[in-house]
């Protein structure tokens, strides 16, 4: 009889840019995400069977991107200790639209802003829980005083566990901007059209 062990630590090791995600144990791998599925830091990744019990296998906290990997993913692969199962870009995952991963689903959402008479407010798009970091181990998005452009990501908004990407569009004046300020906290309750950021 086989059992499953939740969250067995897995390793991960930043090389040319990408985050090379390792195996824990030797074993046989399976249930591998997508290629080209955005994650964050605790998700889900495949299982790993060793000695016929199975462990499931999580991304550390800090630890996030899109997932690039060559082989298909529904094959059942036996791995060694430290052999990389799949790679992450972690920035590339932001610009792509509707990549869907093992119950993550990371979208571009363009959001809602207006003109305020500090500088250019940026609001929430839809009611859901904000988020400021990609993962909780990790750093905030943006901090108040950082410049920002053009496609950068502010924060996270997470709809029935559906995590959606706040993404600054511009000012309509400028492709440019600074955070001045930040009108709600991580892991908050926001409503459609609640002001989130203020852009000077």
């Amino acid at each position: 009889m086989t059992q499953t062990d939740t969250k067995l630590p897995i390793m991960s090791e930043l090389k040319e840019d990408q985050q090379r995600i390792l195996a824990p144990a030797p074993g046989y791998y399976s249930e591998r995400p997508q290629t080209g599925a955005f994650l964050i830091g605790g998700s889900f990744v495949g299982k790993l069977k060793i000695l016929n019990q199975y462990y499931d296998l999580h991304l550390p906290g800090d630890v996030y991107g899109q997932v690039w990997a060559e082989e298909k993913t529904d094959l059942v692969i036996p791995v060694e200790y430290g052999q990389e199962l799949f790679r992450l870009n972690p920035e590339k995952g932001l610009f792509d639209k509707g990549v869907t991963g093992t119950g993550v689903e990371s979208k571009i959402k363009e959001a809602d802003a207006g003109t305020a008479d500090e500088g250019f407010l940026i609001a929430a798009f839809t009611n859901g829980i904000f988020y400021a970091k990609p993962s909780p181990d990790a750093p905030p998005f943006v901090s108040v005083g950082q410049e920002i452009e053009k496609g950068k990501a502010l924060g996270l908004i997470e709809v029935m566990k559906t995590f959606n990407h706040i993404i600054f569009q511009g000012t309509g004046k400028s492709n440019q901007g600074k955070i001045k300020k930040i009108y709600v906290k991580d892991s908050q309750e926001v409503k459609q059209g609640e002001p989130l950021f203020l852009i000077e």
